[in-house]
């Protein structure tokens, strides 16, 4: 069996725990688990083979020496930035990378990242391919006393850090001094796809699902869907913005049965890609196929459509730490 060094970037959340696991229990190869993180207080770090500590992203030049200096000194075979921030910084320096070490990794283009991570210019992007958006007020007019309840939502940021709805126009006049979109109250089912794109930025597989439950936004009850296919709603995205690896659309179906897309992320899901794998997606495993340039079944991109739900719970490990004497 061959054996593959394979680095989770960030893994300090559920999408790092998830992989390491995940991998752990693969039988295509072997796989030597490593992760890193800027905070040495996660639970993937019982997981990992080995973990480092690693200078946060926002400090674009120390991280990325440390991570060259990381996938050199361990000679990372495959390499999965996993946190919003990160990847921003891998695409923005992607050929720096390249050019300095020997590991594989995928990402989208810098370009992709500025259409469509702010979600400004994630609106006004899809607005331009005839996608329906939500409604977004201006910050300088009041809504009319119809229009409330509002969503609050900023610019740029991961999960639901920071939303939420706006009932009053006194709540309005608060939250406009800081930045970020008051936007309509969409009102129907929300929906998660995740997909798998290659190299050419061609999409290659889909999984839809339905966010019953989340917490800081990442789903942990979800239940595939299939209801309605917005299959020619993601070429469109993926085609225009040449969207490379792992990434997840949300959109409504609202009570009136219009398709809104509210969120792209050019990442792994971070709540509810277990599901995707369930049900016939291996997007994590199929990710590193590409990479290797492997053969890959097309049946492998297909879901199975089965009916399954998703329960998400947590588990408590104990660390005890000693004064050295």
């Amino acid at each position: 069996m061959k054996k593959i060094r394979i680095l989770l970037g960030s893994c300090g959340g559920l999408t790092g725990l998830y992989l390491s696991k995940l991998f752990r229990k693969s039988d295509y190869a072997d796989f030597e688990i490593y992760g890193f993180d800027a905070e040495s207080k996660n639970p993937t770090k019982f997981f990992v083979d080995k973990f480092f500590t690693v200078p946060n992203a926002s400090n674009e030049e120390i991280f990325l020496n440390s991570l060259i200096n990381l996938l050199n000194k361990e000679k990372i075979d495959i390499y999965f930035p996993l946190h919003s921030k990160e990847i921003r910084v891998v695409s923005k320096f992607e050929d720096r990378i390249r050019n300095s070490t020997d590991t594989k990794f995928i990402v989208s283009p810098y370009q992709s990242f500025l259409a469509l991570d702010n979600k400004r210019n994630l609106y006004e992007s899809l607005n331009k391919l005839g996608i329906r958006v939500p409604k977004i007020y201006s910050n300088e007019i009041s809504p009319s006393d119809e229009e409330f309840p509002l969503f609050f939502k900023p610019e740029s940021g991961s999960g639901s850090k920071g939303t939420m709805a706006v009932d009053t126009r006194a709540e309005f006049e608060i939250l406009k001094k800081q930045k970020g979109l008051f936007l309509e109250l969409l009102k129907g089912t929300e929906y998660t796809v995740d997909t798998i794109c290659d190299q050419m930025g061609n999409l290659l597989g889909y999984n839809q699902r339905i966010r019953i439950k989340t917490l800081g936004g990442a789903a942990i009850i979800t239940e595939n869907n299939y209801e309605i296919d917005v299959g020619p709603y993601l070429q469109n995205i993926v085609k225009n913005f040449r969207v490379k690896g792992p990434a997840n659309f949300q959109f409504f179906k609202t009570n009136k049965n219009e398709i809104v897309f509210t969120d792209v992320n050019l990442r792994f899901a971070s709540g509810g890609l277990p599901l995707s794998v369930a049900s016939g997606l291996n997007i994590p495993l199929l990710t590193v196929k590409l990479l290797l340039e492997d053969r890959i079944n097309p049946e492998e991109y297909i879901p199975d459509k089965k009916h399954r739900i998703m329960y998400r719970y947590f588990e408590e490990i104990f660390e005890e730490e000693h004064d050295n004497l």
